[in-house]
């Protein structure tokens, strides 16, 4: 018996160690991506680049280019194309959905508790949770990036209808804007639009790429004055003072709306947390006087 069972041992150690030897092997294989031109990872991402890389490598090549152009256009209104790219999105919701899964899973473990189906609901949880949670990383980056732009805009309005008025074209009007103005995704996106004019695309087009590139309603409406101010000769001067003013205006009627919006979003945490502490305060001292009292 004791024979039989240093044999099975024996064999899920071997078994073990070849699955650790294929797994070593493939992950060898696999290129390593090249970050050049690309923007630093984040340290949670850097601590699970090696898997990332390697689920990109298997899934990449089999991917729709409509899920690829979707996926673009995610990490584009994040501002997070230059640090993810479309093969390499979905390779981080893979291996995501792989450790939650496999997280739960060892929290079942743990616990020792639950039968197999209880297992299969959390391991399809945990994936579920995983896949997505790469969205919701980027939805909190693009709403983040969006209040932020919404916040400079104003700015770089003012230092671009300076520079304009003083006699530089729209180009030199941006690029003083950039140079002078808060850092921030509207500098970034400012710097973007001046190198594709600077390798020869039309202005008009680089506002145009601009505008598709953030998604925005205001960012829409500035690049759309600008190309047709451009188109039909208008005074550059007025139209963006314009848009500074309305820009501004829209800020201002934002931040009134958040701050009636305050009272509103803090009535379910006192109903839920506060209000029956109090109670319950108020409860005590009341059935301590009744029983004073003798009522009780």
């Amino acid at each position: 018996m004791s024979v039989a069972v240093v044999l099975l041992a024996l064999s899920v150690a071997g078994c073990v160690a070849l699955a650790f030897w294929a797994v070593y092997g493939f992950m060898r294989e696999v290129p390593e991506a090249d970050r050049h031109y690309q923007d630093p990872l984040p340290f949670g991402l850097r601590l699970l680049w090696p898997l990332v890389n390697a689920a990109t490598y298997v899934l990449g090549p089999r991917l729709k280019p409509d899920k690829l152009e979707k996926a673009h256009r995610e990490l584009q209104t994040a501002g997070q194309d230059f640090v993810l790219s479309p093969e390499q999105l979905y390779g981080l919701r893979v291996v995501a959905a792989l450790l939650a899964a496999a997280f739960f899973w060892l929290l079942l473990a743990m616990l020792g508790k639950g039968g197999a189906m209880l297992y299969l609901l959390m391991l399809a949880f945990g994936a579920v949770l995983g896949w997505f949670y790469p969205t919701l990383w980027l939805s909190e980056r693009r709403n983040r990036r969006r209040r932020q732009v919404i916040k400079d805009l104003p700015v770089y309005l003012d230092f671009i209808t300076m520079a304009v008025e003083a006699g530089l074209n729209i180009t030199g009007g941006i690029e003083q804007a950039t140079q002078k103005g808060p850092s921030g995704p509207l500098a970034q996106e400012f710097a973007r639009l001046l190198r594709d004019v600077r390798s020869g695309l039309p202005r008009a087009e680089a506002l145009r790429r601009m505008s598709e590139r953030m998604d925005m309603s205001q960012i829409s409406s500035f690049t759309g004055t600008l190309i047709q101010a451009d188109r039909v000769g208008a005074s550059l001067g007025a139209t963006l003072r314009a848009q500074a003013a309305q820009r501004r205006e829209e800020r201002f009627l934002r931040a009134e709306k958040l701050a009636l919006e305050a009272p509103v979003k803090m009535m379910l945490p006192l109903v839920m947390f506060f209000f029956p502490l109090i109670f319950l305060v108020l409860a005590y001292f009341i059935y301590l006087r009744m029983k004073q009292e003798g009522i009780l």
